[in-house]
Order: structure tokens, then sequence, then C-alpha cells
């Protein structure tokens, strides 16, 4: 289990008298430093050494490889990228900050996703960089850099899986690992042109993977195919019957969420299921009134458990967490546990909802509200901050009941990668993969 530095607490007034001019600056510049002299304090090598990373924006370390597979299995020749938010025995969890590397001790087991992998012959390439403890869609980290969007040139790579799913995305591992919390795979994975999958929740150990939310964490992957896409769920999810789907639903007031980019190459999506074998599709509306107070019940939740977890330590390093953390922490602080406490109920209620709603069918839709949004003209990043927080919404639409969800990659009128979701009822992940692997040979999906 990924364990942390020990430092005495502050309590919530003296945090925000530390922190809230500096986060309130964040908040309006939550793409700039966060104005520290850091350094990477650097790992203890492993037996047959480690290599120093010429991308230290994507790679906190690499190796040749870091760990090796098991030799023999389904995902022989497949190598992992390991988000910095899990357990790698003889390494420290560094959580994309610095200063909490530095003070982290060495750990002493590997996370059970990591070694289940490795026991199905895949090796570990390296460890990649994250948001600070992976608290935020961006996918910017000030201290180490912000990994490239190989799909986007200029734009964002969406987090908190940012550096993993950049390096899957340049052909440097098959494999991207990563917590998924509230769309931390399936965000970047929309934004850079890859497949990505959040299993239901509890459904994939999390044992050896850094506690952000108890609700909402769950472990998620992103890959450049769809077969390792299923291979690697063949290694993580438990074994069931295929059940194959007999109907797929989309929702038009969702769809009409997202923006001029998305929505075309959503409508083109489905007009090209209706023509394929694909389940037959429906339309039956949601309610989207519903989704930013599903999404404030979801962020609600999220920070309230990440303050909780985390906020001993932050409180005590204000200044060297990057900006978005530090806003995010920040309104964590603030956050009652009677506030608390009814947000749970209300996404008890969302979740009852979305389930209700969805029966034994797959919800199709945007995975994000836009492509990935770019910094350039955007004084303050105003704009970014209102993409990702409509982006978060739909995200919230599975979130809320812990479904599992795939996200394949299309492409806008303009070029740009785009995500369409495919949401399913909860335990049906093996045959949610088997339908994404059919989008392979229908000519929806991007690339395959």
């Amino acid at each position: 289990m990924p364990t942390g530095p020990n430092s005495p607490r502050l309590d919530r007034r003296s945090f925000l008298r530390a922190g809230a001019f500096g986060a309130a600056v964040g908040g309006a510049t939550l793409l700039a430093g966060c104005g520290d002299d850091l350094r990477d304090p650097g790992v203890p090598p492993l037996p047959g050494g480690d290599t120093k990373p010429a991308d230290t924006a994507t790679w906190r370390l690499q190796g040749d490889p870091l760990i090796a597979g098991s030799g023999s299995g389904p995902l022989a020749g497949r190598t992992v990228a390991v988000t910095d938010l899990f357990a790698v025995e003889g390494q420290r969890v560094g959580a994309g900050n610095p200063r909490w590397l530095g003070l982290a001790p060495t750990e002493t087991t590997t996370a059970d996703s990591i070694s289940r992998l490795l026991g199905q012959g895949a090796a570990v390439a390296g460890i990649t960089q994250t948001v600070d403890f992976g608290f935020g869609h961006s996918g910017v980290n000030a201290a180490y850099g912000t990994p490239a969007n190989p799909a986007a040139s200029g734009r964002i790579p969406g987090g908190a899986t940012s550096g993993a799913a950049t390096a899957v995305a340049l052909g440097s591992a098959s494999v991207g690992l990563g917590p998924d919390t509230i769309g931390s795979v399936l965000i970047p994975a929309s934004y850079q042109g890859l497949w990505g999958f959040g299993p239901t929740h509890g459904t994939v150990s999390v044992l050896g993977m850094m506690p952000l939310s108890k609700t909402l964490d769950r472990v998620g992957w992103v890959c450049a195919d769809p077969t390792t896409l299923i291979a690697v769920g063949d290694a993580l999810l438990p074994p069931a019957s295929a059940s194959p789907f007999g109907a797929a639903v989309t929702a038009p007031g969702v769809t009409a969420v997202a923006d001029e980019h998305v929505q075309p190459a959503v409508r083109e999506a489905l007009a090209s299921w209706r023509r394929s074998a694909l389940p037959p599709l429906s339309e039956q509306d949601l309610d989207i009134a519903e989704l930013p107070d599903w999404y404030d019940a979801v962020t609600t939740v999220q920070g309230y458990e990440a303050w909780q977890q985390h906020g001993a330590w932050v409180s005590t390093a204000v200044g060297s967490v990057g900006d978005e953390a530090r806003a995010n922490f920040l309104a964590a602080s603030k956050i009652s546990e009677s506030t608390y406490r009814r947000s749970l109920d209300e996404l008890g209620a969302a979740g009852r909802s979305v389930r209700d709603y969805l029966g034994s069918r797959v919800l199709v839709m945007p995975t994000a509200a836009s492509p990935a949004p770019s910094t350039a003209d955007d004084p303050g990043n105003v704009l970014v901050a209102e993409k990702l927080r409509t982006t978060g919404m739909l995200v919230a639409v599975a979130a809320v009941a812990g479904l599992p969800t795939v996200t394949v990659p299309v492409t806008s009128p303009g070029g740009l990668p785009v995500g369409l979701s495919l949401v399913g009822p909860p335990g049906r992940d093996r045959d949610l993969l088997a339908l994404a692997g059919r989008m392979a040979g229908t000519g929806i999906a991007a690339r395959s």
C-alpha cells in the first residue's frame, strides 16, 4: 500500500490563511507554475539499473524494462507505463510532487493490478508523471512540465493519467495504468485519440494505489488498440459468462452538452452504428438539468475524502502543490462533514436514476465535452476551466453509479481526437469490452 510523508497537521483555518492567496491565484491561472524551486530528489536504483528519462515531463523513471514480466502469457511483449500513484517494490510513490517524493518511503510491495499484469507476461516500462496527487483533469504539472499531447499539438493531455497516456500515444508503452476516480483515464484517452477503460467500481483491486477518494477510486487503463484493452481486462477483471448486449441507447440532450466539435463526431458515429450489426440503438433522454448537481455531488465527495486523506500534509506544504490541485484542495478544505454526508445521499440517488434509465442497455454518449483544450489565447485559462467542468458533468453520468465505461476514439470534423463512451450496467465489464472490440471493424473508431 503506498505510504507517504508524515507531517504535523495544521487546522483548516491555518491552511486557509496560508493558502488562500496562492490558491486564489491558482484558480485564476490554472496552468501556471507553482512558484517553488523544487527538484526531483531521485529514487534508489533497482537491480539491473534504471535510466533517467529524456522526457521528464512524461516519465519520472524508465527502465529497459524497469520490471520484467513473467516471460510468458497473453500479455508477453507488451509494456506498461505506471502512473506515479501506484506502489512499485523498491521505488517511491511520487504522486506528481517532488517534495512528496523526497520524503516518501521506499515501497516494499507492488500494487495488485501491476502484479497481475506482470504475471500475465507484461513488463513495466517505467513510472509516468501525473498531476499532484492525481487531483485534476488537466494533466498539467508545473514542477516536472506538462506531457505532450501527440495527437493534438499545443493542447493539454488530460489527467491524472497524463504521462501514461502520452507514453502510449507516443508508442513508448502498450498500456497506461492509472486511476480513474472521475475520468482520470477516460479524459486523457479522449483527448489523445486512445482507447480507455474504467471498470465497475470495486471490480479491480485498488490495493497499492494511492487513495484519493475511497468512494470513487478505481483502477483504469488506456491503450492504442482494442485488442490490448481487452487483453488487460482479461488479466484484471474477474471471470464472467459472455452475455452480448441486446440494445443500446443514446440521450440527445446529453450529446447536446458537448461543443460544436464533438457533436458532429458523435452524430456521425451514431449514424454508422445504426448501419452496422451492433445492438439496435434507440433514443431516450436523461434529464440534463440534473448533470450540474450530479457533478457537484461527485466533486464534493471526492474533495472531502481527498482532504481527509492528504490534508494533513498539504496544509503544511501549500506552496509545493501545483495550482490546479492546490485550488482543488482549498475548495476541499471548506467542505463540512454534513455537506459531505448530504452529497453521499445525492450520489446514491443519482446512481439509482442512471441504473434505472440504463437497465440492461449500453449508453452511447460523448466522453468529453470538447477536444483537448488549448491554453493559447486564453488569459487565465478561464475557457480551459469551463471546458473541464463541462467534461466533468459528462463523466459524472457513469461516475455516480460506478458503471463500467469504454471510451472509443473518433475524429471531429476538424481532425481533432474525440472520445465516444460506451457505458454499461454494473458487472458487465467484459461484455462492454467485447462490444468495443466489435466496433473496431465497423469504421466508427478512428484507429484500431
